[in-house]
């Protein structure tokens, strides 16, 4: 990360542990929640989805446990 801006893991456990990360951004002139996936380090730069505004950070949270949980099927 560039460390200017914020970031936050989130963090599943199970038998494969798998943390998701979730970063602020300017996103349509406005503060948001991204989703940073990660994919293949060899193959490309982590890829960043908007999840939410800032201000709606619930929103950002039930979207990422949706990832997680769909990751542990």
């Amino acid at each position: 990360m560039d460390g200017v801006i914020g970031a936050v893991d989130a963090i599943a456990y199970g038998p494969a542990r798998r943390i998701q990360r979730a970063v602020l951004r300017p996103h349509r002139g406005r503060l948001w929640w991204w989703l940073r996936w990660a994919g293949d380090p060899s193959t490309s730069a982590p890829h960043h989805a908007p999840l939410a505004p800032a201000a709606d950070s619930a929103a950002a949270a039930r979207r990422i446990v949706q990832v997680l949980r769909t990751a542990r099927r």
